[in-house]
């Protein structure tokens, strides 16, 4: 599902970021260009980010 339409960035491409280390969204708009356009897209944005870190965190839990 797209998140960002200007930009064309979808939640795959925001899951990747986070995995890659972004840790919100700033980190992330520095790399996929998130926001930079009308800014609708930021606060949905950040709710992908958060349970992009908590899925990361539950597979670090099962693998550890």
């Amino acid at each position: 599902m797209f998140v960002c339409i200007c930009n064309g960035i979808n939640e795959k491409a925001i899951q990747k970021a986070v995995s890659e280390g972004a840790k919100n969204v700033r980190e992330v708009r520095k790399t996929l260009n998130l926001g930079s356009q009308c800014g609708q897209c930021v606060r949905h944005a950040h709710e992908v980010i958060e349970q992009a870190k908590i899925t990361a965190q539950q597979a670090e839990f099962y693998v550890a």
